[in-house]
């Protein structure tokens, strides 16, 4: 009969995962994102005994993650607490072996899973409430033009929209029973348009775009596709179509290519470039918004005017790494890492999300998991 073991590593790193949809709670009088540092430094200890696997994900973000500590203490920002928070999660699995990597990731993919349905209901019951009944809860916000933002624990729709989206494609590996992966689907697409944010949408279609035009040109080369690959395409192309639907029906906006003022953001962000090319504003999120108004809605343009030049060839070379692994060498998690990077063409504060540097670590352990099994 198996035994069952209590492994405090396993348990601690299912714990941050599962912190991932509460990130901006306070449990107790205790920020979540300070219980999730906490957590992080009793796993070290804990594992100080064995050998950390530092892969090239670590190594690679490093060099930009110092800086912006550097920059951010220099310049007085805080924006370094997001930073350390980030590399928490993008670090969760260097914990592991790769015997152990494969238990952990699934158990650790289905509470990233699930903890994104609870959101999508979340905020689906929030909407419900407040047009219905007239109850509010939670994060709402009411915009021009009739848009009423709901977040349900989240402070950034755009950023719950595209957590919400990121989990659409585990759906092929959750769950066998088709009619639980079109129910499952449904929530996650009906919750991110519900939030009235478009991130989620445009990040959808544009990752569908640029997976078909992979796969066309792979098939082109090599004369033959992999079915699953097939079949996960069309499922995002559907998706697509439903979420448009559902956002003309239930998101009080209209789909259109109206940029909502992120054009003027991204020429105020390559003025204060060209203002301080080196090391742009240093991450004083403060001095550009009064010196130069909205931060801006694209993540290269971000990065430019917060760290310059030098901070961007950084970020950039493990950003290309990480981008280049989820394309080409892995499965599970590949679709989730796409859809989430082309939806960081629409949003800012990159640092501040937390569930995709959650992503990464999975994206990452799940690729040392597979060169394990191959090597065997």
């Amino acid at each position: 009969m198996h035994r069952l073991t209590f492994n405090p590593s396993r348990v601690l790193v299912l714990l941050l995962v599962a912190l991932i949809p509460f990130s901006y709670l306070e449990l107790f009088g205790i920020r979540v994102i300070t219980l999730s540092v906490f957590l992080f430094f009793v796993l070290l200890l804990i594992s100080l005994k064995k050998l950390l696997s530092i892969n090239n994900n670590i190594i690679l973000f490093l060099p930009p993650f110092f800086l912006v500590l550097m920059l951010s203490i220099i310049s007085g920002s805080s924006d370094f607490i997001s930073a350390v928070v980030f590399f928490i999660y993008l670090s969760a699995f260097v914990f592991f072996d790769r015997v152990r990597l494969k238990f952990i990731i699934n158990k650790s993919c289905f509470i990233y899973f699930y903890g994104a349905v609870f959101m999508a209901l979340g905020v689906i019951v929030q909407r419900f409430l407040y047009e219905r009944i007239g109850y509010e809860f939670g994060k709402i916000n009411i915009y021009g033009g009739g848009r009423v933002g709901f977040g349900f624990l989240w402070l950034d729709y755009s950023f719950l929209s595209l957590y919400l989206v990121s989990a659409l494609p585990l759906v092929l590996n959750i769950y066998k029973n088709h009619y639980m992966k079109i129910i499952a689907s449904s929530i996650l697409l009906l919750g991110s348009v519900v939030t009235t944010a478009r991130t989620g949408l445009a990040a959808l279609i544009i990752a569908t775009l640029f997976v078909g035009g992979l796969e066309i040109t792979k098939y082109l080369a090599k004369g033959k596709a992999k079915k699953s690959t097939l079949r996960t395409l069309l499922i995002l192309f559907l998706s697509s179509l439903v979420v448009v639907y559902f956002y003309v029906e239930f998101s009080n906006r209209t789909v259109s290519f109206d940029s909502s003022g992120r054009f003027h953001g991204y020429y105020l962000g390559f003025q204060s470039f060209l203002d301080s090319p080196f090391l742009g504003v240093m991450f004083n999120r403060d001095y550009f918004l009064e010196n130069y108004g909205t931060i801006p809605h694209n993540l290269f343009v971000y990065i430019l005017s917060q760290g310059g030049i030098l901070f961007f060839t950084l970020f950039f070379i493990w950003f290309f790494y990480v981008f280049y692994v989820a394309a080409f060498k892995v499965e599970v998690f590949r679709y989730p890492i796409i859809i989430t990077i082309f939806g960081f063409m629409f949003i800012p504060s990159f640092f501040s999300a937390y569930f995709f540097a959650l992503l990464i670590s999975f994206c990452m352990a799940e690729k040392k998991a597979i060169s394990y099994s191959i090597g065997k």
